[in-house]
């Protein structure tokens, strides 16, 4: 690959990653609290008595939301379905498949084996 298409990849990596990770998802979160407000709280009465301000809203929202998202994460990461995404994931990875092989055959005292088993890689990559 010529070096210019490949420093624009990198950057164009590096844009979809801030873009998806960072800012869609703070867009997302204010587009959220806007609705919110707009369709929720400022149409019942009893919640406007509540919350008479955006500020208030949003303040009062996140204060409940990061730590209630934040313990659901924890719990999807222990104990829910990360687990078995991630299991899933390497079990269909062949570079960690091969990896794990390598680390068996070395651990057995078979490091020709494991050197044969990674080969392919250092080819590939080259």
């Amino acid at each position: 690959m010529p070096k210019g298409i490949g420093r624009i990849l990198v950057w164009w990596s590096y844009f979809r990653r801030g873009h998806s990770v960072y800012l869609a998802f703070l867009v997302s979160l204010a587009n959220f609290l806007v609705i919110q407000y707009r369709l929720l709280i400022e149409q019942i009465e009893t919640l406007r008595y509540f919350f008479d301000s955006f500020i208030l809203f949003a303040f009062t929202f996140l204060l409940v939301y990061i730590p209630l998202a934040t313990i659901v994460g924890w719990y999807d990461y222990r104990k829910a379905s990360y687990p078995v995404d991630a299991t899933i994931m390497v079990r269909n990875n062949p570079w960690t498949r091969d990896f794990i092989k390598a680390l068996i055959a070395i651990a057995e005292g078979r490091p020709d084996d494991a050197k044969k088993v990674l080969q392919k890689w250092i080819e590939e990559g080259e």
